[in-house]
Parts: C-alpha cells; structure tokens; sequence
C-alpha cells in the first residue's frame, strides 16, 4: 500500500470508529477540519464527493428517499411459493415484503434464498406465511436516513416499511436506496440498459440523459457541444455529465441552469448525488433561429 493509501485509510478509520454516540455530521466536520489542520493529504474528489454527500444528508427524512406507496411490490401470504417466485423472477428483487389482509398489514418478508430451498425441494405449493422472515422494521416518514442507514446496518436489516401516523403504509425503503443517497444509482445484472435518451423537442432544444454521449447527441440532432472545447480536453469529455462537470466543477442541483459555451445552456431535470440523470439543453436563440 503507498503512503497516500495508507493516509486515506487511517482518515477513513478514524471516521468509522468515532463513539457511537456522536452526530454523524459533526463527526465528519470535525474529522475534516483534522485533515486540514494535520497537514494530512486532502481526500481524493471522489472522498471528498462522499463527504459532502453524507453532509447534505443531514436532515434527510425517509420520505424522501423511499419508493411510494403505489409503487411497491409487495405478495400475499396465502399465495403459493411458486407464484412468488414467479413474480421475483420478472420484478428482478431478492426480497419481497409479504402482507395478510392488505398492503397495511405487513407481516414480514421473503428472501429469494428462502424461495430456493422450496423450489429444490419441489414444495411449489407451500404458502409463502410458512416461509416468511418477520425481521423488518417500521419508521416514520420523519426518521433521518443517516439514522435509519446506521439501524439498519446494525441490526442487519435490508428492508423497513415507511408508516404514517395512523398505521398505514406510506412507502419502503431498502439499505440500497439510502446507499444511493450518497453514492448515487446502484446498478445490478438485473438493472436494464436502454440506450441513452435523446429527444429533440419541436422548439429546437434537446431532452438527454446524463450519460448521453456528445457524439451521438451530434447524429441525432446536429449539435456540436465539443464546439469551443480545447483540444486537449475532449478526450476526457464524451457526455454530458462529464461535459457539465468540467463547466462548474461539480454535481448540478436538479433545477440549476448550467451556462455553457456559445450560448447554450444546461437545465437540470433530475440529478442525483454524484451523476446528472437528465438534462434539456436549450439552444441560443442565433441557433435556434437557423
């Protein structure tokens, strides 16, 4: 390991050994100012993007971060463990929370592993109630994602139910989507991989996904976006998130308008932490008026 190495794993160790007692926040504060005042080697910018991420979590409720209500997949105990396995395989998840009279009624989860001992031993018919896990767990909308992440991770946990005041459920969170709070979209074999979106709108400007690439953007619609870029930097500049990044810097806020070169302008739809998901591209008015 070289010393610049072993200097970010010693920072990082003493980040994740602080007294459980102390605020997340604070102690990611106080770790940084450390680093400044040692004379230490600063963090590496993707460090240092993780730092700030967990920084702007601070606050973050779990309504924010949780899939809705009208969006979860979710089984019937009393079905059979052949039609829950049918229904993993086609939403792609490893673990499913399982209900008895309704989706408020939450008894628990199953796990694909738990499915797979069925199926070996040819149990298609078994009902899912004799296969459930009951460990998961119920927060309220307001419960801190900082908080919730370190429960959860504690008390090995993947999935909680989000309820509201009266019981009933309001959305689901998995340890993946608070992961993704900080480090961004966390693809798996599962995930599909569609060719970026690139739509030219009737009033010449372009709706395009983060990781569009510039090229193609120039096929499809006749933009140069490399136009004005020194030549020595377009190697390192094939889409519109590394485009954007080298512009400002950083991460765009999802509604910040990004100036660009000759006159063109970036619109944030979505973003996340750490990438641009989808952007309008508005042309100058020169350029739409050809």
């Amino acid at each position: 390991m070289s010393e610049e190495d072993s200097q970010q794993s010693n920072i990082f160790k003493r980040l994740f050994h602080r007294r459980q007692q102390e605020n997340v926040r604070e102690t990611i504060e106080d770790l940084m100012e450390e680093v400044a005042e040692s004379g230490e080697k600063d963090f590496s910018e993707h460090e240092q993007l993780l730092l700030n991420n967990v920084l702007d979590l601070h606050g973050r409720k779990c309504e924010n971060a949780m899939i809705p209500r009208a969006e979860i997949v979710a089984f019937p105990k009393s079905g059979s463990v052949k039609d829950l396995a049918d229904l993993m395989v086609e939403q792609g998840h490893s673990r499913i929370p399982i209900y008895g009279e309704s989706l408020d009624d939450i008894v628990g989860i199953v796990h694909v592993i738990d499915l797979v001992k069925c199926v070996l031993q040819k149990q298609f018919d078994l009902k899912v109630e004799d296969v459930i896990s009951d460990k998961i767990k119920f927060v309220a909308p307001e419960k801190e994602v900082l908080d919730l992440l370190k429960e959860m991770q504690q008390d090995k946990i993947h999935m909680a139910m989000v309820v509201d005041e009266y019981g009933g459920i309001d959305g689901l969170v998995t340890i993946e989507d608070l992961l993704e709070e900080i480090v961004g979209d966390i693809e798996d074999e599962y995930d599909h991989e569609d060719e970026p979106i690139i739509c030219k709108q009737n009033n010449g400007n372009i709706v395009a996904e983060g990781k569009a690439e510039l090229d193609e953007i120039k096929n499809v619609c006749g933009l140069d976006l490399y136009e004005g870029l020194p030549e020595d930097e377009e190697d390192d500049i094939d889409t519109v998130n590394s485009l954007i990044f080298h512009l400002i810097q950083r991460v765009p806020l999802r509604g910040e308008v990004v100036a660009g070169l000759n006159g063109i302008k970036f619109r944030i739809l979505e973003a996340d932490p750490t990438q641009i998901k989808k952007v309008m591209i508005v042309k100058s008015k020169v350029e739409n008026n050809k």
